[in-house]
């Protein structure tokens, strides 16, 4: 009789191999429920509170072609781990214009026009800024658990684009300096900004999104 040997795709789980008794349906049905409903932290986190981004790598880089470098990494998307290997091949950015890398796990890497990603759940890699025939600079997103370096030029509220590519699950302000940074009551942030207040010119801070 044949063997078997079946990965389940939610969770990777190995089912027992098959030709060895007489219950391999009960075996299957015991397994299948396994894999649909063992949650790992990766599911509450990445999944079902939507914390999407670049973990580590996926750097980018200057070019002499419309086609950015980019190194292998970790990033999430839709809650999908991906992690190549080798470094992931690009299509050529839009020539002459800023554009925006992400990547959806269904449909690869794009680029958008805009730092909000097209679909939720997708993952901004950076920003790239062409030429007619060549990549001039990029930019970095922020990665998950990041922090964007906030120095305001004067009392009062001010805006600070936080690079996550959509809204923070979170934010935490920390200072770096005497004075005071804090939230806007109107609003803490949105897909593209955090909206602060600050008590003095010259104060500095971090702010921690996720």
């Amino acid at each position: 009789m044949a063997v078997t040997r079946t990965i389940l795709p939610r969770k990777g789980l190995i089912q027992p191999q098959h030709g060895l008794t007489g219950y391999e349906a009960d075996q299957d049905g015991n397994w299948a429920l396994l894999d649909a409903n063992v949650a790992f932290l990766s599911d509450l986190q990445y999944r079902d509170l939507g914390v999407n981004g670049v973990v580590s790598g996926f750097t980018l880089s200057t070019s002499s072609t419309l086609t950015p470098g980019l190194t292998a990494g970790v990033l999430y998307a839709q809650g999908v781990r991906y992690a190549p290997a080798l470094a992931p091949s690009l299509g050529p950015a839009p020539a002459s214009s800023t554009s925006y890398l992400f990547y959806n796990s269904n449909s690869g890497f794009y680029y958008q026009s805009a730092a909000v990603g097209a679909a939720s759940g997708d993952a901004l890699i950076g920003q790239v800024v062409a030429g007619s025939t060549a990549v001039t600079s990029v930019t970095q997103a922020t990665k998950i658990y990041g922090q964007v370096a906030a120095s305001p030029a004067a009392a009062g509220n001010f805006t600070l684009p936080h690079g996550l590519g959509r809204a923070p699950v979170g934010a935490v302000i920390q200072m770096t300096s005497g004075g005071a940074i804090w939230f806007q009551a109107a609003g803490m942030f949105d897909g593209t900004n955090v909206y602060l207040v600050a008590s003095d010119k010259g104060v500095t801070g971090k702010v921690q999104v996720w």
